[in-house]
């Protein structure tokens, strides 16, 4: 699409100020903190109305994304890649917290977990086949790296065709392919991203080449991409425990039994490699064969500082309370026993998928399709913990500064080793593995006449999943008392933390020590060298086969002269599971297998009215389902501590009887397209669910003892309902270099519940769901004009209940609203370079917590990284 570039000469050589202009703003929202910016003057535009551009970058992206949801049968949103390997964001789950309906949460440094309209039951895609990680029935996102996407397409609402499996939604992330590109084509993008909490800065490098010949075996493409992404993080927490009884030391105290600091350190690493072939030997057939394949690697470490302000002798302590409540505010204490624990992890997770498939028009309307995939995902991990300990002469706590937990540690060198003893050893670790082979064919007839019936769409499909997944026994080794830290060579570190708690550094175990040297760390705790056994409770190994048939048909008529299109589709699907895991009978582990087979009828009806060429009104009809995972099907039960006498005794494991959950979807929405890059929407939306997965805790009895075992379970029935509205322009009208600004927002209202006659006393029956938010909404400022392209989003979302009933009495564990400042700057130098700033956390978000009263019980607060990267896009 060409547009013509208008405005005055004085308007036209107005945009050599911009770009500093531009740079100034960003510099005052902090993202110029850690690179200096070259900017370079653009040269001026002739006043020529046969000058002409194509339209990039993000007037381009926006333009797509909106005829992709304008053109679609369902409910969808997409985000489409600015320019070949420029995605908003370094990975696909920051950019999907952009989407209307769609909620994230950030940790470690990056999202993570996403959910559409507050559910969490999502089924992802990879160029519309199922991708998953390991035991679970999606893939983490944030594993995908955003250099190589083309778009991600975001369903709202279910269709016949589309994998089942998404009861809050399917993502599909789609990437090139090189008949996407009309030749050659290179693209290598490049940079660095530095944190501010973690002090470094890390390389982002990806590349991708692309060529298609015409041959005389017909029209050949081959794509191959590849992406390394590096990111030290870091987080810092303070936090207090859940407040209990503490009426010894003033008449009706409550307060936290420990206080502490937690220094998160990481170094992730994404190493991401794809393909694509494709041959065309006429103009009716189309064969491909593509890939994709991640590592994902994380070294990180928790340095905990556990303040245990009430291991200490109770007459050299004094303390005052919270005014007008019984919670404490203040503690000082003296010759407090205090843990330096540090929590070392490595965790690998190695995914690939491979995929040959074939397109072919057989007859005059009748195309059909085929395509097998083969998937694999291993996850290792180790995760060895040492405690140390120490007797600090001197402690002055307070539970609540501005709803945050201080801690004031001295009298002695927090950071001398020699004042340190060995304490006790978690040795941890683990695998999972799964796999999967799928298989299917589709096909549509489009018919000749333009009758009530447009075409007719039908598919199978056949897929085999399998699960396994093991770890050692949980509990810790106490060491021998009195072996000093520096037994262990190689022991000593120490932990530093920016953002002032009270305390602020503190010898720790090293965790590259703990990670590469745990035999030598078992040897001085235990007495041997040896790792902890397998626990054979917590194995399990599911074997899953899927079956699938659809048919669905595309009708269109006219009502009143407003043509009126429909989609009517119904999925029929069987699964056949066999479970095998471990249970104890007496003393001895003993295979427990399950075998099942359910099968659901998915009926759907998508359809769309076009009242005007620029109204579109929409209406869903669906059911849709959700299987458990496959850990929670476990037929076997790990026990954590078999004495019940001095603590409680628990357990945990699955319920290999646990069936999928569903739900009724009825979605509707009135959508005005007024530009090519310009549309607003509203949209209303219902689930009503059946058999919801919830975990409780309830009492078992095994050999004598009484264990509180945690197990899932369907509930009975439950609903979500809501609306979003969303609005996108380009101010084009405005003068000059002004009209190149442009604006995002849209915002989400949802409340449900669920409710379930066989919870005895469950603390969420009846309420909301957890992690659900009631308001999220989207602020995104755009600029693109004389080759100056901006982002700047802010993203909010309300508060919302972790975990209900948190404490044991009543108090549920609340999350405060959560936000994000984000934006981007980049300046087109030519046709094949561009230069581009980025920034995350922008305003230093602090993360808060609490238990029901957040003037009374803070538990955590937390302090992310503020990321600036600065990039390099070439393309030819």
């Amino acid at each position: 699409m060409k547009h013509i570039i208008s405005g005055t000469p004085a308007s036209q050589v107005k945009h050599r100020l911009v770009l500093k202009s531009g740079v100034a703003v960003m510099a005052a929202a902090g993202l110029l903190s850690a690179f200096p910016v070259l900017a370079q003057e653009a040269p001026a535009a002739q006043d020529n109305p046969e000058n002409t551009v194509t339209v990039t970058g993000v007037r381009r992206a926006a333009e797509t994304a909106q005829k992709i949801k304008k053109d679609a049968d369902n409910v969808i949103d997409s985000i489409v890649a600015d320019d070949i390997g420029k995605f908003p964001d370094t990975n696909v789950a920051e950019t999907l917290a952009r989407v209307t309906g769609v909620q994230v949460r950030r940790d470690g440094g990056e999202a993570n977990t996403v959910l559409i309209r507050g559910l969490p039951g999502i089924a992802t895609l990879l160029n519309g086949r199922e991708l998953f990680t390991t035991t679970g029935r999606y893939i983490q996102l944030a594993d995908l790296p955003s250099t190589m996407l083309q778009r991600v397409d975001v369903y709202k609402s279910q269709s016949a065709d589309l994998n089942e499996g998404g009861i809050a939604g399917v993502i599909d992330v789609r990437t090139n392919r090189p008949f996407d590109f009309k030749g050659f084509t290179a693209v290598v993008n490049g940079g660095a991203t530095n944190n501010s909490q973690a002090e470094r800065t890390d390389p982002n490098v990806s590349g991708m080449i692309s060529n298609r010949w015409k041959t005389d075996f017909g029209e050949v493409g081959a794509l191959f991409g590849v992406s390394y992404v590096r990111n030290h993080y870091s987080e810092e927490r303070v936090f207090n425990t859940k407040p209990i009884d503490k009426s010894w030391l003033l008449p009706n105290l409550t307060g936290p039994d420990l206080m502490g600091l937690e220094n998160i350190k990481g170094d992730r690493r994404r190493i991401a490699t794809n393909y694509a072939l494709q041959w065309k030997p006429n103009k009716d057939v189309e064969l491909y064969a593509e890939g994709l394949g991640t590592h994902y690697l994380n070294n990180f470490e928790t340095d905990f500082f556990v303040g245990l302000p009430w291991w200490g002798p109770g007459e050299l302590m004094s303390g005052t309370k919270i005014p007008g409540s019984n919670q404490l505010q203040t503690l000082t204490s003296h010759n407090v026993n205090t843990i330096m624990s540090t929590q070392a992890n490595r965790a690998s997770n190695v995914t690939q998928q491979h995929a040959i498939g074939g397109r072919w028009n057989a007859a005059p309307g009748l195309r059909l399709s085929t395509e097998l995939a083969r998937t694999l995902s291993d996850y290792d991990w180790q995760n060895p913990i040492l405690d140390t300990i120490t007797n600090v002469p001197n402690a002055t706590v307070n539970t609540n500064v501005g709803g945050t937990a201080h801690l004031v540690y001295g009298g002695e060198d927090l950071n001398d080793p020699k004042n340190y003893t060995l304490d006790q050893l978690f040795d941890r670790y683990g695998r999972d593995h799964g796999s999967s082979t799928d298989w299917h064919a589709d096909g549509t007839y489009t018919l000749q006449d333009d009758g009530f019936f447009k075409d007719f769409g039908f598919g199978v499909r056949a897929n085999k999943r399998t699960a396994a997944s093991i770890k050692s026994f949980e509990g810790s080794v106490l060491a021998p008392t009195g072996v000093g830290v520096s037994t262990l060579p190689g022991m000593t570190c120490n932990s530093q933390m920016q953002n002032d708690w009270g305390t602020t550094s503190w010898y720790t175990p090293c965790a590259s020590y703990l990670i590469s040297n745990t035999a030598d760390v078992r040897k001085a705790v235990t007495g041997s060298s040896v790792a902890k056994a397998l626990d054979p409770g917590s194995f399990f190994e599911d074997q899953e086969k899927n079956y699938a048939l659809y048919g669905k048909a595309h009708v269109g008529w006219e009502t009143a002269g407003i043509p009126i299109d429909g989609v009517l589709g119904m999925r029929v699907t069987k699964t056949d599971s066999d479970l095998l895991g471990n249970s104890l009978v007496g003393t001895t582990y003993v295979p427990t297998v399950k075998s099942s087979s359910d099968k659901t009828y998915l009926p759907s009806a998508n359809f769309k009215a076009s009242l005007r060429d620029d109204v579109i009104a929409r209406l869903s009809l669906s059911k849709t389902l959700t299987r458990p995972d496959f850990a929670q099907l476990n037929p076997g039960t790990a026990y954590v501590n078999a004495n019940g006498t001095t603590t409680q005794a628990t357990a945990s494991g699955g319920n290999p009887d646990l069936k999928p959950f569903t739900a009724r979807n009825y979605d509707a929405s009135l959508e005005y397209y007024f530009s090519s890059t310009g549309m607003a929407s509203l949209a209303l939306f219902r689930h009503e669910f059946k058999g919801y997965i919830m975990n409780k805790v309830v009492k078992e009895t095994f050999n004598g003892v009484s264990y509180d075992t945690t197990r899932p379970f369907n509930t009975d029935d439950g609903y979500l309902q809501g609306g979003e509205i969303a609005y996108r322009t380009f101010f084009d009208k405005l003068p000059g270099w002004m009209s190149g600004f442009g604006l995002e927002a849209n915002a989400t209202y949802t409340e449900g519940q669920t409710t379930s006659s066989s919870v005895d006393g469950n603390a969420a029956n009846g309420k909301a769901f957890a992690g659900m938010s009631k308001w999220s909404y989207n602020v995104v400022a755009l600029y693109e004009k004389y080759g100056i392209s901006g982002r700047l989003a802010y993203n909010w979302r309300s508060k919302f209940v972790q975990v209900y009933n948190d404490t044991g009495d009543g108090k549920d564990l609340w999350a405060s609203p959560m936000s994000s400042l984000d934006g981007s700057l980049g300046y087109k130098i030519n046709e094949n370079t561009t230069v581009t700033l980025t920034g995350t956390n922008l305003l230093n978000f602090k993360y808060t917590d609490y238990w029901t009263n957040k003037g009374l019980y803070p538990r955590d607060t937390r302090r992310y990284d503020r990321s600036v990267g600065l990039f390099v896009n070439w393309k030819i």
